[in-house]
């Protein structure tokens, strides 16, 4: 039986480093217990970190990751395996959930799914349903979903298979370093379940049926179970689409790993007065679903933010993925298109079919004029018009999948077709226009927070210039400032050319106002 205790041990090694930074990675190195520090010729400097210290000191590993990161010489190794920064951040979401926890009022409500559904001890844990589904065609993947008939009319539960499941889960999304996080809970659940259902019995379950053969008598083989449905008398059915692909693809779910953004709320300005529309119409459905079915109300399932280009509506979209770590889907543009016939149509359900196993989900529809402009009575048979047929059908059965949302933008709204704007599809339009004047001031200061800004530079003063401009042209005007900063302090063609790139002292960079007004000028001369 295999154990849900998940080791975990965190290695950081680095070389001396000409680096101005060198000298605060190596006094980070004294945070930690299991240190061994660059000495004599040796010119290796490394960190051992246990679960228990990583999730004590997390700050200080952040820290010290930050410095050594981009390093050519530095290396990160979890459980003895080589991996990248950017896997670390399934890690640092864990901790920040638990710090949530212990400023929660009701910390053992706080890892629940919801006040009346607990789960697997863990919110995280959503890879495998523990509670009965709510509708009648459930379309996620439930503990029942796992098992075989030993009998004609008994189901016999694979709870191994559950288990192995739950801890590839665990894994993948580094549950077990929480502090809170219980491994043993799991088993007390998994032991309250039952061993075994007869059908026969419990007429609360029935049987699905798939149709097959024997040499040329066609029968029906039983496959699977689900609670009963008054459709079929709570007897049995026949095995769906949907059911078929349930039954035979038990490890989809866990292999597919989910994507959250890294981007939140906090590192974008200038949105301000949508930022509670946003969460309210959007993130509030996903994170509290119970409120709104208490107030007898269904959620918006289909929003499109509209706007001029560049301000900000795809990190909009990515900041809400963030905030409820919710699976982020993406498409841009016509990338789901095929030639071949029915193809692009299977893609999209595909999407729609990731987005309900890895819930919440929000899948995110970039520039959907591109792919659903108006149709006419003449062109039902035009690729994206039938690919447009498709995403309605789909749009109107989301409300089935769960906790997903489908999130489009566009700046031509004239030209979307009508019947996507219906209700009951995008039929919520948030308008994200461009940054007020403490809006500007904000997606500067945001954008230039980790630059050597001259102290003596008055930021909010400048961003004033900056009024009228897009969020994307600000960030142009920040990330181009710095970049005039660079071209003033070294010849970067004869640095390269001598060799010199590894010894240039940049102590002295000094981004100033005028390389942001060079900047400035100069998108103002390319908008021209």
């Amino acid at each position: 039986m295999a154990s849900l205790e998940m080791p975990f041990t965190l290695v950081i090694r680095f070389g001396r480093s000409s680096s101005k930074n060198y000298p605060d990675a190596v006094n980070l190195l004294e945070k930690f217990s299991d240190v061994t520090a660059s000495t004599g010729e040796d010119q290796n400097n490394s960190v051992t970190i246990s679960k228990e210290e990583f999730a004590e000191k997390h700050q200080q590993v952040v820290g010290l990751l930050s410095l050594v990161r981009n390093w050519k010489n530095s290396q990160i190794l979890i459980n003895n395996q080589p991996t990248e920064f950017r896997d670390l951040d399934s890690c640092f979401s864990i901790l920040r959930c638990h710090e949530k926890y212990k400023s929660a009022i009701i910390q053992e409500e706080y890892c629940k799914l919801s006040p009346s559904k607990e789960g697997w001890g863990c919110k995280w844990l959503q890879g495998i349903n523990r509670h009965k589904p709510e509708s009648s065609w459930p379309r996620d993947r439930y503990w029942y979903h796992f098992g075989s008939f030993s009998a004609e009319n008994i189901w016999t539960i694979d709870k191994n298979k559950i288990r192995s499941l739950l801890q590839r889960e665990i894994e993948i999304k580094r549950v077990s370093l929480c502090p809170a996080f219980n491994p043993g809970r799991i088993e007390e659940i998994l032991a309250q379940m039952p061993d075994s259902i007869d059908t026969a019995v419990d007429t609360s379950w029935q049987i699905l049926y798939e149709d097959g053969f024997s040499g040329t008598t066609a029968e029906k083989r039983p496959v699977a179970i689900q609670p009963a449905t008054k459709r079929e008398g709570g007897i049995s059915i026949s095995l769906d689409v949907l059911s078929k692909k349930q039954a035979k693809s038990e490890n989809d779910l866990a292999s597919k790993p989910r994507y959250i953004p890294e981007v939140g709320f906090a590192d974008i300005g200038g949105i301000d007065e949508i930022i509670e529309t946003v969460r309210e119409v959007i993130e509030l459905p996903i994170k509290k679903p119970d409120i709104l079915r208490y107030l007898g109300i269904k959620p918006h399932k289909g929003i499109l933010l509209h706007g001029t280009p560049g301000c900000g509506k795809t990190l909009i979209a990515k900041a809400i993925a963030n905030e409820i770590k919710a699976h982020f889907i993406l498409i841009r543009g016509p990338e789901l298109f095929s030639k071949w016939h029915g193809e692009s149509e299977e893609n999209l359900r595909n999407v729609f079919e990731e987005a309900r196993q890895l819930q919440p989900s929000i899948i995110y529809f970039d520039e959907i004029d591109s792919v659903a402009q108006a149709r006419s009575g003449e062109e039902s048979l035009r690729l994206d018009a039938r690919f447009i047929n498709q995403l309605l059908t789909l749009m109107d059965g989301v409300e089935d999948y769960g906790n997903v949302c489908v999130i489009a933008s566009t700046n031509r709204v004239e030209l979307i077709d009508n019947a996507l704007l219906r209700p009951g599809r995008f039929d919520y339009k948030i308008e994200v226009k461009k940054p007020t004047l403490e809006g500007c001031f904000r997606i500067f200061e945001i954008q230039t927070k980790n630059m050597p800004v001259d102290p003596t530079l008055d930021k909010r003063e400048f961003s004033k210039t900056l009024f009228g401009l897009t969020g994307a042209d600000i960030t142009f005007v920040a990330r181009e400032g710095a970049y005039n900063c660079l071209r003033r302090n070294i010849d970067l063609k004869k640095a390269i050319a001598d060799d010199q790139l590894e010894t240039i002292d940049y102590e002295g960079f000094v981004v100033t106002q005028e390389d942001f007004e060079l900047a400035l000028s100069a998108k103002k001369r390319n908008s021209a």
